[in-house]
Formats: structure tokens, sequence, C-alpha cells
């Protein structure tokens, strides 16, 4: 009887014993699981930072070269006649608020803000850049050989009160750009604009 008391004892022990191992195991695998569902997660989430990181830096690089292409195309291609198509703004996009047009200075050699043109047309010399709400660049440009004719003839009116030149009038030039500034409605010229023929 003592014997069999026994044996049903060491039998339930052995059955409590492996129990709690089948637990300890499920509770170890779960914890595994739990683990590496977390370590994924934390890797994906590491992955996807990165990759928006990168995109972030590669738009940032494209916006800086676009900026410069732009101010190049501005700046360094020489300004000819229509039937070498001039490098001017009009190639810019109409929409571009930053960019208008004057007809030529005031007798002051000032231009009335009021007067601004969105585009560029035969009947405007002056190209208008904002460096800021209240700054400008500016450059002397012609859309056609009558155009810069009429202003080589009539430099004093379209030409001298915004623009310096040295050499001969001719029917190409490049210009280097002025600067100027607005003050009460009127663009006061800080520096001319540099004119050069060709």
């Amino acid at each position: 009887m003592i014997a069999i008391v026994i044996i049903l004892f060491a039998a339930a022990i052995a059955y409590v014993e492996f129990r709690l191992r089948s637990v300890s195991q499920k509770n170890e695998a779960y914890e595994k699981e739990a683990t590496d569902y977390f370590a994924s997660k934390k890797e994906l989430k590491e992955q996807l930072d990165r990759e928006i990181a990168e995109r972030r830096e590669a738009l940032r690089l494209l916006d800086e070269r676009l900026a410069s292409m732009e101010k190049k195309m501005f700046y360094e291609q020489p300004v000819t006649s229509s039937r070498q198509q001039p490098q001017t703004a009009r190639q810019m996009p109409p929409t571009d608020k930053n960019v208008f047009y004057f007809r030529w200075p005031a007798d002051d050699g000032t231009f009335d803000d009021t007067t601004r043109q969105p585009a560029q047309t035969e009947d405007t010399y002056y190209e208008f850049r904002l460096t800021d709400a209240t700054h400008a660049e500016f450059r002397f440009v012609t859309m056609s050989d009558t155009q810069l004719s009429k202003a080589n003839n009539s430099s004093k009116k379209y030409i001298e009160r915004a623009c310096s030149f040295t050499s001969a009038k001719s029917g190409r030039y490049t210009c280097a750009p002025g600067t100027a500034r607005l003050d009460r409605g009127r663009w006061v010229i800080i520096e001319k604009a540099k004119i050069e023929y060709l």
C-alpha cells in the first residue's frame, strides 16, 4: 500500500514538473517571439528613418542644384539680338513673382513700382529680380535688334540713367547686374548695371 502511495506521489511530482517545464518553455518561446518582433520593428523603423533622411538630403541637393542653375542662367549668359535668341528672363516661368520688368528709368534714375510689369515686352528694357522684399538686382534686357537700336539711339533716356558702359555700342552685349532698393514706392539705384558691348 505504501509502495502504491509512493508511486502515485512520484507520478504526481513528475506530472507537476512536466507541466512546469512545459509552461516555462512556452514562456521562453513567447519571450523570444516578442523580442524578435520588437527587434524587427526597431530595425524596420531605423531603416525607414535612414531612407527618409536620404531622400530629404537628395531633395535638398536637387533644390540647391536647381537654384545654382537658375542663377547661372540669369547672370552668366550674354543678352544678344533676337536672331541669336537672347538669354532673358522671359525664359523663366511667367508665374515667378520675384521677376518683373520696367520700361525705362525716370529722369532721376528711379523706377516707379506701380508701373512694374510681370512679363517682358518690346516696350520693357529692365528686368528686376528680388533678393529680398525691398532689394533687387536688375539688368538691361532687350528682345530684338529694333528695340536695342532704339535704346542705343536714345541712350540717355533708356540706358545711361541706370547703366554704365565703356565700349562702343553694337548689336550684341552682356550686362552685369546692378542693385536697387525700394524706397517709398520707387526703386532707387544703389549701383548701376554694367553693359559691355561685344
